[in-house]
């Protein structure tokens, strides 16, 4: 239409901003009605996505009286319009994992598999359909205390799993250091792995990049380097969890503005 005047508003984002959520919070445990009716609001003004924080871990879900508040957050976020995040199936170590039936199985490595199996099936059908990422495992630099036991093979194992018991969510590896400090040796361990679990026909969808940065932040043309380096290996890439340990509030917010320009400018994130 030759003259017309268009204007263009946008409705909703594609690109995913999301935040970690305190399912007590949500769901009354641990907030007055006024202040949890803020924290929702607060949610819904800023954010598209959100993970819960640590009610889907596995210490966590195994106890059964808390999984209802886990389930009702997960669906009060989806019915709000936020995709979820799924945090986390496999963090394997006996610190974290913490689990009475995984305890019970530590000298017998048989049981020890099926019990962690049966904890990656258990959670990806409960959720199935209703999240869009997973963490399979989490931090495998230092935690493989259940990799000492069963050998490296058993993350593959972990993903196959995870595909079976949800179809079409995506699985994840995540891991910390590896866009903030200067652990090399970390970085390396992660490229490895994820090299390692392609290979090995892993149905590996996502790069977790933990970015828990110190008051000395790594400079945003290093930050890229280390983007380009994990992109290489073909896979999305998601930055999962954001914060910088200072008090200065000048620059967490000028670091957060250029991390997010960053970060959002790069095909893979």
């Amino acid at each position: 239409v030759p003259g017309a005047s268009v204007s263009v508003r946008m409705r909703k984002h594609a690109f995913l901003f999301g935040t970690a959520v305190n399912v007590p919070a949500l769901m009354g445990n641990r907030l007055n009605d006024s202040d949890r009716e803020k924290y929702k609001q607060h949610i819904l003004e800023l954010f598209n996505a959100a993970v819960t924080e640590n009610a889907l871990k596995w210490p966590q879900w195994s106890n059964e009286a808390s999984r209802p508040a886990a389930m009702a957050a997960v669906d009060w976020l989806r019915e709000n319009g936020l995709a979820v995040r799924g945090h986390c199936l496999v963090w394997p170590s006996w610190r974290n994992a913490n689990v009475k039936a995984a305890v019970d199985a530590k000298n017998d490595p048989k049981a020890l598999a099926k019990v962690i199996l049966d904890r990656v099936t258990d959670a990806t059908t409960t959720f199935r359909g209703r999240l869009i990422d997973w963490d399979v495992i989490n931090e495998p630099f230092t935690n493989h205390d259940f990799m000492d036991i069963l050998g490296r093979q058993v993350m593959v194992d972990w993903f196959k799993a995870a595909r079976a018991g949800d179809p079409n969510v995506k699985l994840y590896i995540n891991d910390f250091s590896i866009l903030s400090d200067d652990d090399k040796a970390h970085q390396d361990h992660y490229a490895d792995t994820i090299k390692f679990l392609i290979d090995s026909g892993a149905p590996l969808d996502g790069i977790g990049l933990q970015s828990h940065f110190p008051a000395r932040v790594t400079p945003m043309d290093e930050v890229l380097r280390r983007l380009d380096r994990f992109a290489a290996f073909g896979r999305e890439l998601a930055i999962t969890e954001f914060d910088i340990e200072t008090a200065d509030e000048a620059t967490q917010a000028d670091y957060t503005r250029d991390f997010m320009i960053a970060t959002f400018a790069h095909p893979s994130v």
